[in-house]
């Protein structure tokens, strides 16, 4: 934005110096880019953010300025005397689209004597580097400069029936702007036209069949407010960027539109001799309500971190034209018409800090860090991840969709997935309910280039349709697939478990899923609960991913895990210094006698030098009789005081044989 310093004097009398004037606007937000000598005045280049519409004119600098020195805002006149001649017998506006044209006005000015602009109009345009065209159009580019809203003037000599509509153009129509470039226009421009035709491109440039010329004398002045998006895109679109659009463009104010207009006619009555019709023909098809925000004086001092005197935040706000009042430390503020980037308290504590100054909150050398523990998901995700990178396993990431081929194979036949709506995604749009599939396919990808012992996971969302809802209910899944056996597979999860909790147990309990064979599936237990289940492939789903070797999955719910974590202090024992011994037992058994069950038991027996009992194999087949089967476990025994002797190990030993025995009907084999 570029402002005259001269021209800025007109509205704040401030003496201090061009320098002094960007050093001020750089201290609340507007840094001075350049500083240029022009005659006897200097151009300000000072950058004005896209959300502060009031400062893409001089008045809305010269309030900042005013807020900071103190000094009054002075606002230039208005004061005009109108004609016998009624605007409403003279011209009318049809506004056809209301939801893109927030207000329309159109005043008429009579016998107005075109021709050169004043010297100091003329200079002070020059200054920031605009041509004067005549007085009329030196005029209303004075005023948008002068406030920021931008005006047109139309030759009413020139306008078909003398009125104005505002609406969409027709495909195929076309236009010649000012600049004398011929457009083409498509349906979502925004236009106004006369009778006839279009004559201006809304918000963005003026037509060359009703400019203003050395002939005319009577003129229709226009002051709007257009939608912002549709001034952009018509801009864009022709490649018309200009003065006028780039401020429409940041939404000016459909209140502050009627000052404009009255300041233009004002000018227009004393630099061109002109009679200002009485009335306005005025298209104002919603008016915006008066907006309130309330500032809390606490707030402002935890937010800023320093006192600020309450009869200093009322001065800002009221040089600022916020009106505050104050009562039990709230202060109320009216959002001027200016400042629709006003909508939170947050805004007008901001307000306040840049005009009583940022330097005046203290700086300390040392900064002050308060740690905070990571989120539980976070927390659990980590110690996951870590687990299974220890244990050879893969991260994959893969598209959230399935194909059908694919879904059906893991869930029941009246099973309905629910779907995306895109042409782009015909076969491959079911939102898939499990990640399983997505893995497998990664597992093929792998196969087919030759890499074996594969062990892959992934941590995602499934979405599952509940009690045939079209939302679906949304979870995180950890999802594992591996080329090693159930018992290597079961040892990962025990790893995970352990890592986030080393007091909880995992535990199988068998049971049937649609993608696994009879005895090669099982619900995984944790603490009692069932967190997820673990199988071996069948045949027929390996067959449809075309997989050679066999393949072991597992599902486990990740909510489950993050409720397991135990946020604890680690704990270092002295190590054993004395050996112990190992006892492996083969018990023959009934099959459907379970290996949880069984080791719950030999723990149960409370004996001191147990450290651990472990699954060595199962076997069935010859020499065993149908409906039993061979188990092999592990025992070992340590005592920290003392190296333990055969003989008490024997007593132990038998201790849980005799416990097996009564419990399962147990024979050790020999």
């Amino acid at each position: 934005m570029k402002i005259s310093y001269k021209w800025l004097q007109e509205y704040v009398d401030f003496t201090d110096g061009p320098e002094a004037v960007g050093e001020i606007l750089t201290h609340v937000g507007y840094p001075l880019e350049e500083l240029t000598p022009v005659g006897d005045d200097w151009m300000l280049d000072i950058e004005v953010t896209s959300n502060r519409r009031d400062c893409l004119g001089h008045i809305g600098l010269a309030r900042e300025v005013a807020a900071v020195t103190g000094l009054p805002l002075k606002h230039p006149s208005t004061d005009f005397t109108v004609s016998n001649q009624k605007t409403s017998e003279i011209t009318s506006v049809d506004n056809q689209v209301p939801e893109v044209c927030g207000r329309y006005t159109a005043r008429v000015i009579e016998d107005v004597k075109v021709g050169p602009s004043p010297a100091w109009l003329v200079k002070r345009l020059e200054t920031i580097g605009l041509r004067s065209v005549n007085n009329v159009v030196d005029i209303t580019n004075y005023v948008m400069l002068e406030i920021g809203q931008p005006l047109h003037a139309f030759d009413l000599a020139l306008l078909d029936e003398k009125r104005v509509v505002v609406r969409f153009a027709n495909k195929g129509e076309q236009m010649t702007t000012i600049d004398h470039a011929d457009i083409k226009l498509e349906d979502k421009m925004l236009v106004i036209a006369d009778a006839k035709g279009p004559v201006a491109l809304a918000g963005v440039m003026g037509g060359a069949d009703s400019e203003v010329s050395d002939n005319t004398t009577n003129i229709l002045l226009e002051a709007a407010h257009f939608d912002p998006v549709t001034v952009r895109t018509t801009a864009r679109a022709l490649t018309l960027g200009s003065e006028s659009s780039y401020r429409f463009e940041r939404n000016v104010s459909q209140v502050e539109l009627q000052w404009a207009s009255d300041r233009a006619a004002y000018l227009l009555s004393d630099l061109a001799d002109g009679r200002v019709c009485e009335g306005v023909a005025d298209s104002w098809p919603i008016k915006p309500d008066e907006a309130t925000v309330t500032l809390r004086l606490p707030r402002l001092k935890a937010l800023v971190g320093i006192d600020v005197p309450v009869d200093k935040v009322l001065q800002i706000l009221d040089r600022l034209g916020f009106q505050p009042e104050i009562a039990d430390d709230v202060v109320t503020c009216i959002v001027p018409v200016w400042r629709n980037d006003i909508t939170m308290e947050a805004d007008l504590i901001e307000e306040v800090i840049r005009i009583y100054g940022y330097k005046n909150i203290p700086t300390e050398t040392n900064i002050h860090v308060q740690v905070k523990r990571p989120h539980g998901f976070y927390r659990t995700r980590d110690k996951v991840i870590n687990a299974l990178h220890g244990s050879s396993f893969f991260e994959t990431v893969t598209v959230g969709f399935l194909e059908d081929k694919f879904w059906a194979l893991f869930a029941d036949e009246d099973y309905n997935p629910i779907r995306v709506k895109d042409k782009s995604r015909k076969s491959n749009n079911a939102l898939r309910h499990t990640v399983l599939p997505s893995l497998l396919t990664v597992r093929k990808h792998n196969q087919d280039v030759g890499n074996v012992d594969c062990h892959f996971y992934e941590m995602a969302s499934v979405q599952k349709r509940v009690d045939n809802s079209n939302i679906p209910q949304e979870n995180v899944m950890l999802s594992l697939v591996s080329d090693g056996s159930l018992r290597a597979l079961r040892g990962v999860i025990e790893s995970v478990v352990a890592n986030l909790n080393k007091q909880l147990v995992v535990s199988l309990k068998p049971s049937s899923l649609l993608w696994a064979d009879n005895g090669e599936a099982a619900l995984i237990e944790v603490d009692g609960k069932v967190i997820g289940s673990v199988c071996q492939l069948s045949q027929k789903v390996q067959k449809a991913f075309d997989l050679v070797a066999p393949v072991c999955c597992a599902e486990i719910d990740y909510s489950a895990l993050v409720r397991f974590e135990a946020i604890e202090t680690s704990k270092h024992n002295e190590l054993l210094r004395f050996p112990g011994i190992t006892r492996d037992l083969n018990l023959l058994l009934d099959d459907t006698c379970p290996w949880g069950e069984l080791k719950a038991s030999i723990e149960s027996q409370s004996i001191d030098d147990l450290r651990s009992v472990a699954f060595v194999e199962i076997y069935r087949g010859k020499g065993i009789e149908s409906g039993k089967k061979s188990l092999t476990l592990s025992m070992h025994f340590r005592r920290a005081s003392e190296t333990l002797t055969h003989q008490q190990v024997d007593q132990y030993q038998a201790t849980i044989m005799a416990a097996l025995q009564k419990t399962f009907n147990a024979i050790l084999r020999s």
